[in-house]
């Protein structure tokens, strides 16, 4: 009899153990809202930000001969070369907040034959560029075969169209 309890005992005790730690959808969300929360406060802004900004970022396509591609028109600098170097639509292929960094791949690049260059936004962000044109579809054309163009990894998982803005 004694033997029985313990048993009943244990295989209740079991039963409430394995049904009580079942993970939810709900506690997934949970813990990924308290984590999203912790990550907007070490950036330092609130919600309403990160998502603007966010929009924004995702909201920079164009559909360039039936394709829609990531195109972003930014203002840059050059920072190796001249001007004359930097065309109006480049195909980024890396984004760096190192310069070092950029210089080195771009440097890769370079050895593979292509026409690099790097350039850097106003908050430093240093972008290598593979190759520069003058018109979006030749840049449309070269990213939809950047696979059989660009022999080497590309560090970014998207690499995306830079538009540099109309000069007046």
């Amino acid at each position: 009899m004694k033997y029985r309890s313990i048993i009943l005992f244990v295989s209740l005790a079991a039963l409430v153990g394995v049904t009580a730690c079942k993970s939810s959808e709900a506690n997934y969300r949970a813990a990924y809202d308290v984590t999203k929360a912790r990550q907007l406060e070490m950036k330092g802004v609130d919600e309403a930000t990160y998502a603007r900004i966010e929009a924004e970022r995702t909201a920079n396509t164009a559909v360039i001969d039936g394709d829609s591609v990531r195109m972003v028109t930014n203002r840059v600098n050059i920072v190796d070369g001249t001007q004359a170097d930097v065309k109006p639509y480049g195909v980024v292929v890396g984004e760096y907040k190192q310069l070092f960094n950029a210089r080195s791949f771009r440097d890769r690049l370079k050895k593979e034959g292509h026409g690099s260059y790097v350039v850097k936004d106003s908050d430093s962000n240093h972008y290598v560029i593979v190759e520069g044109f003058d018109t979006p579809q030749e840049a449309a054309a070269f990213l939809k075969e950047i696979g059989t163009r660009v022999k080497m990894r590309i560090p970014i998982e998207k690499p995306w169209i830079l538009a540099q803005p109309k000069k007046h």
